[in-house]
């Protein structure tokens, strides 16, 4: 599942007193999961990387897990890009194909054949909102156990937080040099 980013705060300066570089903060998608978090009760996953570990967190309503590793016992950082181009055809071709079994009716009424008509168009724009807002990132290392632990998220239409592929890379070059500065 994908959280949607509340803050992205990367950099190659310390972003606190504490020495930590990265801070991403997630919470569960949709408008349930807005409204609770609204009230403080979000579940929540968030990532925060030091020049000494890297911690993994997750909270829900039976409580917190967190994970810490040391940077010494990372073996790699890896970060992927999904376009979602598969569901967005998928449901053009039903809005489509209902489009047109409707359409056959045409001949009876011309409201029939509008009527199919802004079906197709209502499907066409569905298929573009799910391509374009539904782009889910991951972000993970990779321990020397081969064990993976990181987040998949995606951009927050309601927190308004821009996540595009460049601002994953540069936070997993971010990760990766301090990964490579605590292994020398």
């Amino acid at each position: 599942m994908a959280y949607v980013v509340k803050s992205w705060k990367v950099s190659h300066q310390p972003i606190d007193g504490l020495d930590n570089y990265v801070e991403i903060i997630g919470r569960k998608a949709g408008l349930i999961a807005w409204l609770f978090s609204l009230a403080g009760i979000d579940p929540t996953v968030r990532i925060l990387v030091g020049s000494k570990w890297f911690e993994h967190s997750e909270t829900s309503l039976a409580g917190p897990v967190t994970k810490v590793i040391p940077l010494r016992k990372v073996s790699s950082v890896r970060n992927s890009y999904y376009r979602p181009w598969r569901e967005a055809l998928a449901i053009f071709v039903v809005f489509f194909m209902h489009g047109v079994g409707i359409g056959r009716f045409g001949y009876l009424s011309d409201l029939i054949t509008a009527l199919a008509l802004v079906l197709v168009l209502v499907g066409a724009v569905i298929s573009l909102v799910v391509y374009f807002l539904n782009r889910p990132f991951t972000l993970h290392v990779v321990e020397v156990s081969g064990y993976k632990t990181g987040i998949r998220f995606k951009r927050s239409v309601i927190e308004n937080v821009e996540v595009n592929y460049e601002k994953v890379q540069y936070a997993s070059q971010i990760i990766k040099a301090l990964v490579e500065a605590e292994n020398r």
